[in-house]
């Protein structure tokens, strides 16, 4: 059976871990993922900017990674609904295992981020989405 999505491939274009002095009280972890769609290729990107601030061991990782889908419907309801939920739970798997070599093979202790349900992103990711091609007609 053939799937109208498909995982096409994971990105980290930007990547900086440096060590740093930190505040004990400045533990962060946040993400941020955004949806974009390229109509004309047949492409969704699942962005993500993450942050990780870790005090116990002083460092600093940012890190923007990209999921890159194909799709085949034209059905806008279920790309909404794969952008806003299904895409960045598919992706975040990748960025969870990506910090956690990472950090193991740094030298410092392995950090091992938390499973993630992406529902509480759902609306926002929704409402948000950046459509590349209609940008483009602007």
């Amino acid at each position: 059976m053939k799937s109208d999505l498909k995982f096409v491939n994971f990105v980290v274009p930007k990547f900086i871990f440096e060590k740093v002095e930190i505040d004990k009280s400045a533990d962060l972890f946040s993400i941020n993922p955004q949806a974009v769609i390229i109509r004309s290729a047949k492409q969704i990107h699942i962005n993500f900017d993450v942050d990780i601030l870790d005090a116990e061991n002083n460092f600093n990782l940012k890190m923007m990674c990209i999921g890159v889908f194909d799709y085949e419907t034209e059905d806008e309801e279920l790309i909404l609904n794969f952008m806003s939920l299904n895409g960045p739970a598919i992706v975040f798997p990748y960025i969870r295992s990506f910090v956690s070599s990472y950090t193991a093979l740094s030298g410092f202790d392995t950090i091992t981020l938390p499973t993630l349900n992406f529902l509480s992103h759902r609306e926002k990711l929704r409402n948000s989405f950046v459509d590349l091609d209609s940008l483009e007609n602007e």
